[in-house]
């Protein structure tokens, strides 16, 4: 951000005046390190010098979870299934005929006898407002611009909660001919409430809302007339089989507050016609501060309102954990530009940069408190009380140079380099050489080009250039000493060493190199992207497999190649009927990754191997469901002893058995390719913009305890989804969709990695929609305002997959049971300028 680094989290949307994406190593080289994954450019609003300007922006939103499960509400099934479920696994059934025929037989009776639907009861509408106003304005000498925002977002659970507050004052004064100074200042400051069980996943407690059964409510009337939370069904149940997310919420929260502060000052100072010296100074100060206060909660089996446990398992009382950072940074360039008999333009820049960031962590807890009511640590006993406290501190010195040479706008070309240090690495091996080239031929420029007066631009650009990673922890060469004790007769306290380090350790290098192709027809009518390249990463930093009988933890090294092959298309145009502007843009990416060397090769779920891509599945291969016995008796071994109903799979090798020989590599791991698209229409004061974006081929393995959330039934007592129960193996002929009703511990179905558990997770989503209207400015300025822009907008709107979880688009990290869904939105906003 404004050329240091920076977090989209913290920044207001308002204030931001451009965005940049850097993809080829030869743009993004310049800026080192940071570059290696690409680079997004964001520059701030600046003052303008014609006169003071305000500006008040407000929007009011009303947010949903973007998809919800439809689970098995009815309890009396959901009892019934349930036991149908331990009797295939030979585990005692929870309810009695009785019970169930108790649930079916009332169903206008809610209190005694409920079925419950707790993700309607948790996710609720969630409410959000959001402000800024500015000031800005200035003259030929000096601009400024003053901006304050304020977002509060209600959280679609109770109890969660997110305010921000942003301030940006950004000055830039011409103080002679040769000196411009200025520098702007962001502040901001964050206050965020969640449930105490989330810890730092906040998604931890989304998956709750999924978990309970039915057949209970949040709480109760007790045999003594009060009101108690409802712990689960019955004692019967297993501990912590199901739970109560309203029991969670009531155990007390946790706080986070965050401070940011960053500065930056510049000056620029014209040395001589066409020579500048620019140098900026940056400090980025963060202050977090996180209080959790948990206190214990009595709950009470809903059967018979007996006492079941006080609900915290997690870490009661209270903690206070406070963290700083702090990071310097210093950039420092000499630019040298200068235009030749007006064909030859030449731009050489030269550079220094250097960062230095310092963090540390304090962090202390009680247990005790005298009442639930008191949250400060001071009023809790100092009986098994504990601290813990650390820091750390690295840095990243860089030389780094360039030149940019061009003839008539016809001919590109570009070079540069980099020479980086850090600190994460060993002294011997800690400097990088980066270089990278690029170059351009605009054929449209060309003599022989001139009579083709509808073609606008064509151009074509080839590009190299090499990167370097060091994000592999702050010290990874050096050894860490841990504290213990050894006994020499007597308990003797000492040190021991807890990791293997390889102290040859030096940059991870991505290579990228890059083809592309620029065509425009009459001036944007149509216009074609074309992007071929081939990205290949070397010295991979990773920790190697070892194993667990070395007693130390495994070393990072570098250990291994990759490659990514892949191509960017993106097809535009732009046109006007009568008074109707539109321009419409598709685009689509794809790629394939392929592992080159690696030093040990892994085989389980996934597979590291080279010549597959990286983290391939590798799976048994699921083809049906057993129908009979007979087909059991007639096949292949299966592990487990499968009954009719149960998922078959195909023999691989051929040798009668399944078991891991049986493994295949299966694609889906990534997507076959990405793609997207917008379209804008303007006419008159009106218009309309949409977003859509998508991928295809993409497989996401729902199999394990967290990952099969949602599609294992009664994983931990979650109920069934309705899919599962409509469309689940009830008799020979029924289905080959899902098998029959099973639980967890189910061997036959759940001890068995295989394709039955990858899931199409394709989707195409509408991101956004946006009307908006500009009030005529004549009718404005009656009003006495320069401008008036009203809006509606709505994101994720709708979405097509055929994925059976939650949210396709969030699947990439495991289940997407248990992360936190994205938003619908829908929204009203006001723009108003004086």
């Amino acid at each position: 951000m404004d050329g240091i680094q920076g977090d989209f989290a913290d920044l207001d949307p308002d204030n931001v005046e451009s965005v940049s994406v850097l993809k080829d190593a030869a743009s993004a080289a310049i800026y080192g390190a940071r570059a290696a994954n690409g680079v997004i450019l964001v520059t701030t609003k600046k003052g303008r010098s014609d006169g003071l300007s305000v500006e008040y922006h407000v929007t009011l939103e009303a947010q949903n979870a973007t998809r919800l499960p439809k689970l098995l509400t009815n309890s009396a099934d959901y009892m019934q299934l349930w036991n149908e479920a331990n009797e295939r696994s030979g585990l005692p059934t929870y309810f009695t005929q009785a019970e169930i025929d108790a649930f079916r037989n009332n169903p206008n009776d809610p209190v005694n006898y409920p079925n419950f639907d707790w993700v309607d009861y948790i996710l609720k509408t969630a409410f959000t407002h959001n402000h800024h106003l500015s000031v800005s304005g200035g003259n030929e000498k000096t601009t400024f611009n003053l901006s304050f925002g304020y977002l509060d977002q209600g959280g679609i659970v109770d109890l969660y909660d997110f305010k921000r507050y942003n301030m940006l004052l950004s000055v830039d004064s011409k103080v002679t001919d040769w000196l411009t100074v200025g520098g702007n200042m962001q502040g901001m400051k964050r206050d965020v409430t969640q449930d105490v069980q989330g810890g730092n996943n906040e998604a931890y407690f989304i998956m709750h809302a999924y978990g309970p059964g039915p057949n209970y409510t949040p709480t109760m009337t007790l045999p003594d007339g009060s009101t108690g939370y409802v712990a689960r069904y019955s004692a019967s149940i297993a501990e912590w089989t199901v739970r109560n997310p309203a029991a969670i919420l009531a155990q007390g929260s946790k706080t986070m507050s965050n401070y940011s502060a960053r500065p930056q000052v510049y000056a620029n100072v014209k040395l001589a016609e066409g020579l500048n010296w620019y140098t900026k100074g940056a400090a980025d100060f963060d202050y977090n501060f996180t209080k959790n206060h948990e206190h214990a909660v009595d709950c009470y089996y809903f059967n018979d309102g007996s006492w079941a446990h006080n609900g915290s398992v997690w870490n009661l009382g209270v903690r206070d954990n406070m963290n700083t950072n702090f990071l310097t940074t210093l950039y420092s360039t000499l630019n040298y530009q200068k235009t030749f008999n007006e064909t030859h333009n030449l731009n050489v820049l030269a550079g220094y940069n250097q960062e230095s960031s310092y963090y540390r962590e304090l962090a202390g807890t009680r247990t005790y408190f005298p009442t639930d009511d008191l949250r400060e640590l001071n009023a809790g006993s100092s009986l098994n009380q504990s601290t813990s406290g650390t820091a750390n501190e690295w840095a990243i010195q860089s030389l780094f140079g360039r030149v940019n040479y061009d003839y008539k706008s016809k001919y590109l070309f570009e070079a540069s380099l980099r020479y980086d240090g850090t600190s994460r690495i060993h002294p011997d091996t800690r400097w990088g050489i980066f270089p990278s080239m690029s170059a351009g031929w605009r054929l449209s420029e060309e003599s022989f080009m001139k009579e083709t007066d509808w073609l606008s631009n064509l151009k074509l650009r080839a590009s190299w250039g090499q990167l370097g990673n060091q994000n592999v922890g702050t010290y990874p060469y050096q050894d860490v000493l841990s504290t213990t004790s050894y006994a020499f007769g007597s308990v003797e306290s000492g040190v021991r060493p807890t990791r293997l380090v390889d102290q040859t350790l030096k940059w991870e290098t991505t290579t990228v190199t890059d083809f592309g192709l620029d065509v425009s027809v009459k001036d944007g009518l149509f216009s074609l992207t074309v992007d071929w390249y081939r990205k290949f990463t070397d010295g991979i930093l990773y920790s190697i497999p070892i194993p667990a009988s070395v007693g130390l933890s495994a070393p990072t090294v570098n250990g291994g190649q990759m490659e990514n092959i892949g191509w960017d298309f993106e097809l535009g145009h732009r046109n006007r009927i009568g008074k109707v502007q539109y321009d419409v843009a598709v685009n689509l990416s794809t790629y394939k990754n392929k592992v080159l060397s690696i030093i040990s090769p892994s085989l389980g779920r996934t597979t590291v191997q080279e010549g597959l891509p990286y983290n391939s599945y590798y799976l048994i291969e699921w083809i049906g469901i057993f129908q009979n016995q007979a087909e059991i008796d007639n096949g292949p071994v299966h592990p487990y002893n499968p009954k009719p109903g149960d998922l078959k799979y195909r023999d691989a090798n051929g040798d009668g058995v399944i078991n891991a020989d049986d493994r295949i590599v299966v694609d889906g791991a990534y997507p076959k390719f990405f793609y997207g698209g917008s379209i804008n229409v303007l006419w008159k004061n009106l218009d309309v913009s949409l977003f859509v974006q998508g991928i295809n081929g993409l497989k996401n393995y729902n199999g394990g305890l967290y990952t099969g959330w949602g599609y294992i039934p009664y994983v931990q007592g979650s109920p069934p989804p309705m899919d599962f129960v409509k469309n689940r193996w009830t008799g020979e002929g029924s289905t080959n969709k899902y098998p029959a009703i099973y639980e967890q511990t189910y061997r036959p179905l759940t001890g068995t990695e295989s394709t039955y558990w990858l899931l199409d997770a394709s989707y195409l989503r509408l991101k956004n929609l946006r009307v908006g209207y500009n009030l005529p400015t004549g009718f404005a300025r009656k009003l006495g305002l320069k401008g008036l822009q009203i809006y509606l907008s709505g994101d994720n709107l709708f979405t097509i997959t055929n994925y059976p979880g939650v949210d396709p688009e969030k699947s990439s990290l495991g289940s997407s049971y248990s992360t936190y869904p994205q938003l619908t939105t829908y929204a009203l906003g006001i723009k108003v300028k004086l």
